[in-house]
């Protein structure tokens, strides 16, 4: 299905800005918008319950994210000598830019670089799948999984991390007193 106008109102979302509004926000902007079955596939992609056998925007992206998270899970194993042929996920299909990645994310030294990176190749993962369509539904899709990802990274701040901080530490303390 094409959504010109919807697709054609969306702001730019570049890497590593913050959010022009939110992902809720932006749900309610497609309500009404949006057929009732592609609405349901934007609940299912912002709640991260796709189905990577799923057709369309919907299968490809969720076989990448199994993939994506197989081979995070890969990498993770390799580091401490365990085996996760048994827990392996299977999705459709296999995409060798995913396994780039997870390899460029590895290869970053600290965990917020790594998060970092894979959330970066998740953002470009997107880009590609919605490419070639500007005013069909992937491109509403691939935003609205963009806008959750600069969601999640602008609510981390020193101020939120600290608050997380010190509810962990009074838990280990009552934990501790108990």
């Amino acid at each position: 299905m094409s959504y010109e106008y919807l697709a054609a109102s969306l702001p730019l979302l570049f890497w590593g800005d913050p959010p022009p509004f939110s992902t809720a926000d932006f749900r309610a902007r497609c309500d009404g918008v949006l057929t009732p079955t592609d609405l349901a596939t934007l609940d299912r992609l912002l709640a991260g319950r796709m189905d990577p056998d799923a057709p369309g925007f919907e299968g490809a992206w969720g076989a990448r994210q199994t993939q994506l998270g197989n081979a995070v899970a890969a990498a993770r194993a390799a580091r401490y000598g365990a085996d996760t042929r048994a827990v392996r996920r299977p999705h459709p299909g296999w995409d060798g830019a995913v396994e780039k990645v997870v390899v460029d994310a590895f290869a970053k030294e600290s965990p917020l670089d790594r998060e970092l990176e894979l959330d970066r190749g998740r953002w470009h993962l997107l880009d590609d799948l919605a490419r070639g369509r500007p005013f069909g539904v992937e491109t509403v899709f691939a935003f609205a999984l963009k806008l959750r990802i600069a969601e999640r990274w602008a609510a981390l701040t020193d101020a939120a991390g600290r608050e997380k901080f010190e509810a962990a530490l009074t838990g280990l303390r009552q934990a501790s007193q108990a």
